[in-house]
């Protein structure tokens, strides 16, 4: 099967702009942890200070054209600048590709995105909008990690703007967007004659993978009431805000038992922003998932900076971003196993006591792995 021109101008194009995104994010790495303005100065050297001209700042060619070095002082830049530009580049384009050409989440309109590109050579703006909303998000979550990374934190302001981002788009674009709402009417809470409830049934009863996909997985619960169906921005708006709280409240309530379990100083504010900005992208249902892949994914890590580094603390932002990534791309197939799970109210409170339970025990183990500091002699 051939590869049509339309497809290798938009895979391109996109790839080029995660480059300039993938720049953008190396200054705010560099700048927003220490509270240094984004726009002011601009680029230059940090030993001689001499301002960058244009050529050297272009993304990636400027790396390689001095071969990594200031052309006035001959200092050495890291190449993490090259690594960031280039990672996020091939993540943009990677992602047009599974998500728009490819239809990853098997959306209905996504099946026809494709011949639009060939035929017009210019996507469905539906299409760019579902697309940017996660190219977003992944910037957020690349720019929070390496934050971590470096420097052990994850800056308030970083995590509001991008959940701000998120809600708003939330609101413009409620579940099931980029899909006709009139595929998704039958899950709204049943009425009769003068807006009456038929009945009060608040399970999910359809079956298992049902639920339309949108730029939001599923909606904030369902059946979706009547009255929050007639509202679409409320209905979007309210999906969001959960999962902007649901990230935030598990975070907290994690660093709580940890810190019971530990006897020590647990977890960082900062990884409870990331997951509620997460949350104001996603919805709730996917957060609470993302969260425990997170967890098992910053195993390894936390072993990698005990044996190797020697260090009893460790960042724990780029596994819950990682953890936020798999979820999102492996949600086609994690929905249909996981959806009797998320409407049901008993199975919620229950699985939030089992949760409690595993956190608890969870930090008593990693305890006896020797994470836990001693508290400080006064």
């Amino acid at each position: 099967m051939g590869f049509p021109l339309a497809e290798v101008v938009w895979v391109t194009f996109t790839f080029v702009i995660g480059l300039c995104v993938g720049s953008f994010l190396n200054v705010v790495i560099g700048r927003l942890p220490l509270e240094k303005s984004l726009l002011w100065p601009n680029s230059r050297c940090l030993t001689c200070l001499h301002p960058l001209n244009l050529a050297d700042n272009l993304p990636v060619v400027g790396w390689l054209r001095r071969r990594g070095r200031c052309r006035y002082c001959g200092t050495q830049f890291s190449s993490r600048y090259l690594w960031v530009e280039l990672g996020t580049g091939v993540a943009f384009a990677l992602l047009f590709y599974v998500e728009v050409l490819e239809n990853w989440h098997g959306l209905k309109f996504m099946e026809q995105a494709r011949g639009v590109i060939q035929r017009d050579g210019v996507p469905p703006w539906q299409a760019i909008v579902f697309y940017l909303h996660h190219a977003t998000l992944f910037a957020f979550l690349l720019a929070a990690a390496l934050c971590d990374w470096d420097h052990r934190s994850i800056p308030l302001s970083l995590t509001v703007t991008g959940t701000i981002v998120g809600l708003v788009s939330a609101t413009c674009f409620p579940w099931p967007f980029p899909e006709d709402p009139a595929i998704a009417a039958q899950f709204q809470q049943p009425r009769v004659a003068g807006g009456l409830v038929q009945q009060m049934n608040w399970a999910f009863n359809v079956p298992a993978g049902a639920i339309p996909t949108g730029i939001y997985p599923w909606p904030v619960w369902g059946p979706v009431p009547f009255w929050l169906w007639g509202h679409r921005w409320a209905l979007g708006l309210l999906t969001g805000l959960a999962g902007a709280a649901a990230g935030m409240a598990l975070l907290r309530f994690a660093k709580f038992v940890f810190e019971k379990g530990l006897g020590t100083e647990a977890l960082g504010l900062g990884d409870a922003d990331v997951m509620m900005m997460a949350g104001a992208f996603l919805g709730w249902q996917p957060i609470v998932v993302a969260f425990f892949i997170g967890a098992v994914v910053s195993i390894p890590l936390g072993l990698v900076f005990r044996v190797v580094k020697k260090e009893r603390a460790f960042p724990f932002g780029p596994g819950l971003a990682l953890g936020v990534v798999i979820t999102w791309m492996a949600w086609p197939w994690l929905a249909p196993n996981l959806q009797g799970y998320f409407f049901e109210q008993v199975v919620v409170l229950c699985a939030l006591v089992l949760i409690a339970m595993g956190l608890f025990f969870g930090s008593l183990i990693v305890r006896l792995f020797g994470f836990a500091r001693p508290p400080e002699e006064k």
